[in-house]
């Protein structure tokens, strides 16, 4: 049926034969349409169409919501993808290739939160195994508790087959220590130190090339670029580093004290001379370390022909130039060593004693005439780096100024731990790190005393069993005049500390920082709060995209779809309004009749309220309710506020009825119509 465009100019209903559509149910019914001209009702005005201005400002919201949103999301990504991550162990394996032969270490390291003994470092690793190695032979006296292969690489030049045989059951042993389904993703790394880096390049060259071709096949990840010869600086830097998280001191969040330690890294070849300063250096020494939110401003630099190896080959190098003399039948030197002890007598290539040092040592056959005070002099010859460097004019004096220090090398300051070579000698010696130098050289004096048959069985077996007479006053000479560190200064470290741990440090903590930015997530990982910050934020910028994209939200709280009309039915009594009952459960306004007026409403005449929907149909006369909520008001009421409606109707429809019914309706229509005109009046009198 249609309903005409206004109440005054009402047509009769046109309608549908009930049997047509009773047999033909697939029809569609027609809507309940106005024709003529609109009236001056209260009809909701049509939305209008957004200008191109409001279109712009909305899309260019939506797309800078969208992307703040997955920046936020790459952001989560990062921060939570390390916090699930936290736990799962990695591994890094890492080959030193010193003078006195080639060391593999194997270490397992995570993502852990930082605690309050390390405040803003967030790695944790270890060496493996935990458990110590069990030494093939009971009687084997090695200091550190590791893998290792002799010789040294600089003794295997132009000797494949031995590389090869230092080089395998290293790798065979590092893949026992991980699970198999890690080899593939662990790095694998070859640093070689001061014994190849003496080497000439053709010969260096040669043993990294050849040793990149072994370690390319192996299980582990590895790659050209970790093959390579560290220099004496890196090498000091490292073992900083390894100190320094030993003792849980990176990262230290006080900017105004240092309270790191200095690093005195003793190899066979070269010492490594690390410390913090307040200042940066102004020089090549000068390192800059930034872990977490602290900076670190180091002096690291290495004293090459300072390790234990070359200390000792320098005093035979100084008794070739002042004792020695030829053995006319077997052309050797002979030379009579204060620091060996009686009835030893060896052969042994002397390095220093050759001025051109890359055409090789020179035979030298060693004697030992043991004596005390002439050994402890040697050391200090030794120490003064005068003796051996051609350009130092004239002796230095090693009371006045550190001796071991050329070149304007900044002098140590700060409290120092000795590691590496320095725990090695303590420990052949039976000395804790609490020991004092006093009883490193009283330790040393009865050594010597003894001759070799009783000192080479005093002790398990290990290398360099001879030279530990001249160790102990070297490294005492070393620490107090060629570097003149006080005794109260230094500490003895663990045999677990090793260059090689702050190798692992850098390593994991670069992977780490490839996931995601360690810095920028630092303050993130100590206060979760911001995380749930932005987590809402990320929400609300999400809702601002859906809203300026479709208004939806606004929308829907304000006209549901699922709106359904409400009826009423006219009684003797007056006109009460019921809502029609719902079959889907969906009432989301049921207005209370009160008395008030409310906008105009189909109702169902002589026929209660019944629920209608897909298989419901509708009975009775239809007819039209005037409702209003406001009084004193002139209206005019329009049928087009009706909106669209459908009809199935079983049984008669009587057209007379229903015309009649509005007719009587639009009379009532236009008694209130006057009654409020006259009301005005009246009010303006």
């Amino acid at each position: 049926m249609r309903l005409s465009a206004s109440l005054q100019e009402l047509p009769t209903f046109s309608t549908s034969d009930p049997l047509e559509i009773e047999s033909d149910p697939t029809r569609p019914l027609r809507p309940l349409q106005r024709d003529g001209p609109a009236s001056f009702s209260k009809e909701r005005p049509s939305p209008r169409t957004p200008t191109k201005r409001k279109r712009l400002i909305r899309a260019t919201i939506c797309i800078i919501s969208l992307a703040s949103f997955f920046i936020l999301c790459y952001f989560f990504s990062g921060y939570f993808g390390s916090f699930f991550s936290r736990g799962d162990s990695e591994y890094s394996v890492i080959l030193d290739c010193g003078s006195t032969g080639t060391r593999v270490y194997v270490y397992e390291w995570s993502m852990v939160k930082s605690d309050k003994g390390r405040p803003n470092f967030p790695i944790a690793i270890k060496s493996l195994p935990e458990i110590p190695l069990k030494p093939t032979n009971s009687k084997r006296g090695r200091a550190y508790q590791r893998m290792e292969t002799e010789p040294g690489f600089d003794k295997l030049v132009r000797n494949e087959s031995g590389l090869k045989s230092a080089i395998s059951p290293l790798l065979s042993w590092a893949e026992k220590q991980i699970p198999q389904h890690a080899h593939r993703n662990t790095p694998l790394f070859l640093y070689a130190t001061g014994g190849v880096r003496k080497l000439p390049a053709p010969d260096s060259d040669w043993i990294l090339n050849k040793a990149w071709g072994i370690l390319k096949n192996s299980s582990f990840s590895c790659t050209r670029d970790h093959i390579k010869i560290i220099t004496g600086m890196e090498e000091a830097y490292y073992g900083w580093i390894a100190l320094n998280h030993h003792k849980g001191m990176l990262a230290n969040p006080n900017p105004n004290s240092i309270s790191t330690f200095g690093s005195l890294d003793l190899g066979g070849s070269s010492l490594q001379v690390t410390f913090e300063t307040e200042k940066p250096a102004q020089d090549d020494t000068r390192v800059t370390l930034r872990i977490g939110s602290v900076t670190h401003q180091l002096t690291a630099y290495s004293l090459s022909g300072y390790g234990l190896n070359d200390a000792f080959d320098k005093s035979v190098a100084h008794l070739v130039k002042i004792l020695g003399n030829v053995n006319q039948v077997s052309g050797k030197i002979q030379i009579k060593h204060p620091c060996l002890h009686t009835g030893y007598k060896e052969d042994y290539t002397c390095s220093y004693c050759n001025p051109i040092k890359s055409q090789g040592g020179i035979a030298v056959e060693l004697i030992g005439t043991p004596n005390w005070d002439e050994c402890a002099t040697l050391a200090k010859i030794s120490v003064n780096g005068s003796n051996w460097d051609n350009s130092t004019s004239g002796g230095v004096d090693c009371n006045s100024q550190p001796c071991a220090l050329t070149n304007n090398l900044p002098r140590p300051n700060g409290h120092f731990y000795a590691i590496s070579g320095f725990y090695v000698v303590f420990k052949f010696f039976n000395l804790t790190p609490d020991a004092t130098l006093t009883e490193v050289l009283e330790k040393g004096r009865d050594f010597c005393a003894k001759p070799w048959d009783v000192a080479k069985a005093s002790v398990a077996p290990q290398p360099f069993i001879q030279q530990y007479c001249f160790r102990a006053p070297y490294i005492t000479s070393l620490l107090r005049e060629g570097l003149q560190i006080q005794d109260s200064q230094v500490v003895i470290g663990s045999g677990s500390v090793t260059w090689t741990l702050g190798v692992a440090i850098l390593e994991a903590g670069q992977a780490l920082s490839s996931r995601f930015d360690l810095q920028g997530y630092n303050r993130l990982l100590e206060s979760p709060r911001w995380v749930w910050v932005l987590f809402f934020m990320s929400v609300v910028l999400v809702v601002c995209a859906a809203f300026c994209v479709g208004k939806w939200l606004p929308r829907s709280f304000r006209k549901p779809f699922y709106y359904l009309p409400l009826f009423r039915q006219n009684t003797a009594s007056g006109s009460v309004r019921s809502a029609v009952t719902n079959p889907f459960k969906l009432h989301l306004w049921s207005p209370i009749s009160s008395g008030e007026k409310l906008p105009l409403s189909p109702t169902i005449s002589e026929s209660g309220p019944q629920p209608f929907g897909t298989a419901h149909s509708l009975s009775g006369t239809v007819s039209l309710t005037e409702l209003s909520n406001l009084s004193g008001v002139s209206h005019s009421y329009s049928a087009g506020s009706l909106g669209q409606m459908q009809y199935a109707i079983n049984g008669n429809w009587n057209p007379s009825r229903g015309q009649t019914t509005l007719q009587s309706r639009r009379s009532q229509s236009r008694e209130d119509l006057s009654s409020s005109l006259a009301e005005l009046h009246l009010a303006k009198v």
